[in-house]
C-alpha cells in the first residue's frame, strides 16, 4: 500500500504539488491525471525518492520512505521505465531487466518475468524486447515502458 499524507513540493515561491493526500491499495490501478505542469511527474518522483518533498510523508507498506535509502527503495518498488530513465545503448529487454539483475535474480527470471505484461503476440514482445528505445516512435516507447512494468516480487498481470 502507498500512503501519501499531505505531501507538498515547493520550488522557490511555487507549490508544484500542494497538500496531496491519497492511498493506493495493493494490486490496484491508480491513474494520476492533470494538465501539463500540474505536478503529476513530481508526485511520482517523490514516491521513488528522485525528488524530496518540502513537507508531508509517504509510506510504502507502512514504512516511511524518508527512513529508507533511495537505492534500496527503488530496488523493491515497481514502476514503469520511460523516456529519460532508459539506457539508450541497451535494448528494451536489457533496460527492463536492469534492477532484477542488480537484485541477483536468476538470469532467466528477468527475461521471463519482464515481459509478462506485454502484448499477447509473442512476435510483438520479441520486437520490443530486442529493439533499442531510440528505434520506437513516442507512442510505442510509452507502450513498451508500461508493458515492461515490473515489481521485484511475483505478481500476475
Amino acid at each position: 500500500m502507498i500512503e501519501i499524507d499531505d505531501i507538498t513540493k515547493v520550488y522557490g515561491e511555487t507549490a508544484v504539488v500542494d497538500r496531496v493526500t491519497m492511498t493506493i491499495d495493493p494490486r490496484s490501478i491508480c491513474v494520476i491525471v492533470g494538465t501539463s505542469g500540474s505536478g503529476k511527474t513530481t508526485l511520482m518522483r517523490m514516491i521513488n525518492k528522485l525528488v524530496t518533498p518540502t513537507s508531508g510523508s509517504i509510506r510504502i507498506d507502512g514504512e516511511d520512505i524518508s527512513t529508507v535509502p533511495a537505492y534500496e527503495l527503488r530496488r523493491r518498488i515497481g514502476y514503469a521505465i520511460q523516456g529519460h530513465g532508459l539506457f539508450p545503448h541497451r535494448t528494451v529487454g536489457q533496460n527492463v531487466a536492469t534492477v532484477p539483475k542488480l537484485l541477483g535474480w536468476d538470469k532467466r527470471r528477468p527475461r521471463r518475468g519482464s515481459m509478462n505484461c506485454s502484448a499477447s503476440s509473442s512476435s510483438i514482445r520479441r520486437s520490443f524486447a530486442t529493439g533499442c528505445p531510440m528505434n520506437f516512435r513516442a507512442g510505442s516507447n510509452s507502450a513498451w515502458a508500461w508493458r515492461g512494468h515490473w515489481r521485484p516480487s511475483p505478481i500476475s498481470c
